[in-house]
């Protein structure tokens, strides 16, 4: 479902949001349920619908959109005489207009398009797999020019079968969205990933046959590099492979009844270089030490390294199932605590920014001379930009008014000064301070008020008793609906219970 996803939100040019997709997506508590789907386009501003429509207004729905067909979420685009209809991990198929509607049930979700993106430089760099390719591809060119004809096709086939394995090993630990997945979805008969992962696949706890290809074409690459009068002995290894070939495809065609595309692949290389020895006779020259050595390199290195990978993977599952599990409002509404004198914290003056209307209202005690506390305002600001017309922000000071000593009182009382006096540069004010990191020299050159009014001292010995009241020996204290947000979260976090703070448990579709 993902990977069909992120393509449709490609395809309508949110390519930077179609990369942050992943993560916000498999962590949502409620996945992989449509409303996961519309509150992660919701936390990355993508103006989204989700609704049941009528079959009958079905030619008045977007070119693309996603529908659930078939009780699976399906990428859809509609056709001059036919509908092209895509599903993870099967091949995208057309069927009639007829046909699709017998099998929808009418719920879709859609998407604006993107206008403003700008185009995305392509960078194959940033690919893995494309780096890999590139590199083994320079390898051959430069030792092409060192061997012979002979050994130079036995390279490219050694090669080129270390490429198809680490397709093989990357499809086992994860379902590659794509060139793997491409290639492994051919037709309807075709899945790498029910093969690679199969039990019938493992040889021992510790061994199985995704990594044969990847030892053989890593052990057969050292060999060319250090003795190409090997090759030859490699290739009589390689006619030895031709049982576990015909295993391979009794396998696939017989017990599974699906074929895997890489594995394949492997094994046409494989009969590939076994034509090799048939073809070109020459005396075989098992150079053991040159074996030897190869072995010894290549099974302790890939043995110690492949538990690395897949540890990781483990790990990535579990952090986000435990991410899942901290993005339950449920957990995060357990966590908060309440405050004391609520109804006097609703009195107490405040600097507030954003609009006023806004149900969810971030409430932030600072000082002027916390580091913390520049972080807790930029996540603050940052979330409530992003969420214009669901956030505000409410600011106020923890600060004793009787320590005249303090040199940061006066940026809280030339703050709630500008306030008053200029509320339309107020924002810049406090931002010039926690975020631009201006000097106090400077910030007071810039900002100071000619006169600061009996009111605001007034309004800052109510903060600081309140803070009092409440035993907030610390800042920056961080609210949320006037209830105190836990430790265990920061508040940029908060996008994650948008909908819950404003509107309760939401209705999951």
């Amino acid at each position: 479902m993902k990977a069909i996803i992120e393509k449709y939100l490609y395809n309508n040019n949110y390519n930077k949001e179609s990369n942050d997709f992943e993560n916000l997506f498999l962590s949502h508590p409620n996945y992989p349920s449509l409303f996961a789907i519309t509150d992660t386009f919701d936390l990355l501003s993508i103006e989204n619908i989700a609704a049941k429509v009528p079959k009958e207004q079905f030619l008045e729905l977007p070119e693309s959109f996603l529908a659930l067909f078939k009780d699976e979420v399906t990428l859809v685009k509609k056709e001059q005489n036919s509908i092209a209809v895509e599903t993870e991990g099967k091949s995208k198929q057309k069927i009639t207009t007829d046909e699709f509607l017998n099998n929808w049930n009418g719920i879709v979700v859609a998407i604006e398009p993107n206008l403003e993106a700008v185009p995305e430089k392509i960078n194959l760099f940033n690919n893995k797999i494309v780096l890999l390719g590139i590199t083994l591809l320079l390898l051959f060119i430069i030792e092409m020019q060192l061997l012979t004809f002979f050994s130079s096709i036995h390279l490219a086939i050694l090669l080129i079968g270390f490429f198809v394995s680490v397709l093989i090993i990357d499809e086992k630990l994860h379902k590659t969205d794509g060139i793997a997945s491409k290639i492994c979805t051919l037709s309807k008969n075709t899945s790498c990933d029910s093969v690679i992962k199969s039990e019938s696949a493992a040889i021992t706890t510790w061994l199985d046959f995704s990594d044969l290809p990847i030892l053989f074409f890593s052990f057969g690459i050292l060999i060319a590099l250090i003795n190409e009068k090997a090759l030859i002995a490699l290739s009589f290894i390689s006619v030895l492979s031709i049982p576990l070939i015909l295993y391979s495809l009794w396998l696939q065609k017989i017990k599974l009844k699906k074929w895997c595309v890489l594995c394949l692949a492997i094994s046409v290389l494989l009969i590939a270089q076994s034509s090799l020895f048939l073809l070109y006779e020459s005396v075989i020259d098992f150079n053991y030490e040159v074996f030897l050595l190869s072995f010894v390199v290549v099974v302790p290195i890939w043995f110690f390294i492949k538990p690395y990978f897949f540890d990781l993977e483990k790990r990535k599952k579990e952090t986000l199932e435990l991410t899942k599990f901290k993005r339950r409002f449920t957990v995060f509404n357990a966590l908060q605590k309440e405050v004391v004198n609520v109804e006097e914290l609703t009195t107490i003056s405040k600097i507030e920014l954003g609009l006023q209307s806004a149900p969810v209202v971030v409430t932030l005690i600072l000082s002027p001379s916390c580091g913390h506390c520049h972080t807790a305002f930029k996540e603050a600001i940052d979330l409530m930009k992003a969420n214009k017309e669901r956030v505000k922000l409410a600011i106020f000071f923890n600060l004793n008014p009787d320590n005249k000593e303090n040199p940061f009182y006066t940026i809280a009382e030339n703050l709630f000064q500008i306030d008053q006096d200029l509320p339309d540069k107020i924002e810049e004010a406090i931002s010039d301070w926690h975020i631009q990191n201006m000097s106090l020299e400077d910030w007071t050159e810039k900002w100071s008020q000619k006169l600061i009014s009996l009111s605001v001292g007034d309004n800052l010995r109510s903060q600081y008793e309140w803070c009092l009241s409440n035993d907030f020996n610390y800042t920056p204290v961080k609210l949320v609906n006037n209830k105190i947000i836990p430790n265990e979260y920061e508040i940029k976090e908060l996008r994650y219970f948008l909908s819950d703070l404003e509107e309760g448990q939401p209705v999951l579709v």
